[in-house]
């Protein structure tokens, strides 16, 4: 029986290999980190991606303002996808707040042509347009405030906020409560150029002040130009305002 025994394991023994193949380990494979869209290197992709909707819907709104009262539903409809588009888009927690600006200002403008196309009155008509004036102001300082946070130069989306300057962290609002025009100039003088109308009802974005407060730098629409202090109302003492400074 012993010798059985031994013999078994002597074959046992000439099954495995004197010298086995290491088996090769298992890679490990590391995880690739993922890019942090707002960091400034990727954060201008990632707003030319809400810009494009933005500008997608400019362009056909400039064409509703246009178009007859009874033909008003297809810019409507268009506005209304491009916003859908917008909802749908996945954004980075850092463009939030733009996104959410430019849905209200998208929705404040399909509602008063809307309204128009209604028959809605004057007055209802008048609101919703000042209101959309200034929900857009909004979304050109959200976009202008993200840039500039991320030490990107505004000129880098001249289709949003070539003419915004840097924002200011006060709501400072300038209004036309009168029943004339305004003129918007160039400089804060009485012989400077004029660049825009500010209309009654409208409300603009103060920016600054010259130094004797007797001049208001605004954001109208886009425009950044100057309207005489004694024209307008303000909803907070001049003084608030900063003096202009060109170099900044």
């Amino acid at each position: 029986m012993a010798a059985i025994f031994i013999s078994s394991c002597s074959v046992i023994e000439n099954l495995i290999p004197a010298d086995p193949t290491p088996v090769p380990p298992t890679p490990t494979f590391m995880p690739t980190a993922t890019p942090d869209p707002c960091a400034s290197e990727n954060l201008l992709e990632e707003v030319e991606k809400v810009q494009d909707l933005v500008n997608a819907f400019q362009d056909v709104a400039y064409v509703a303002n246009f178009t007859p009262q009874t033909e008003l539903i297809l810019p409507i409809m268009e506005m209304q996808a491009v916003r859908r588009n917008l909802q749908k888009l996945d954004v980075p927690e850092c463009e939030e707040a733009i996104k959410t600006a430019s849905l209200n200002y998208m929705n404040s403008t399909i509602n008063y042509l809307s309204f128009f196309m209604g028959g809605e009155t004057k007055e209802n008509v008048d609101a919703g347009i000042q209101n959309s004036q200034v929900l857009w102001q909004v979304v050109l300082g959200e976009f202008n405030k993200l840039l500039t946070s991320a030490g990107l130069v505004s000129e880098e989306l001249p289709d949003i906020v070539s003419a915004v300057p840097q924002t200011t962290d006060s709501n400072f609002f300038v209004d036309n409560d009168g029943t004339q025009r305004v003129n918007v100039r160039s400089q804060p003088n009485l012989d400077a150029d004029i660049i825009s109308q500010f209309e009654p009802g409208m409300q603009a974005i103060g920016l600054a002040r010259n130094e004797p407060g007797d001049w208001l730098q605004v954001n109208l629409n886009g425009v950044i130009g100057w309207v005489n202090t004694e024209m307008v109302t303000t909803s907070a003492a001049v003084e608030e305002l900063a003096v202009y400074d060109p170099d900044q």
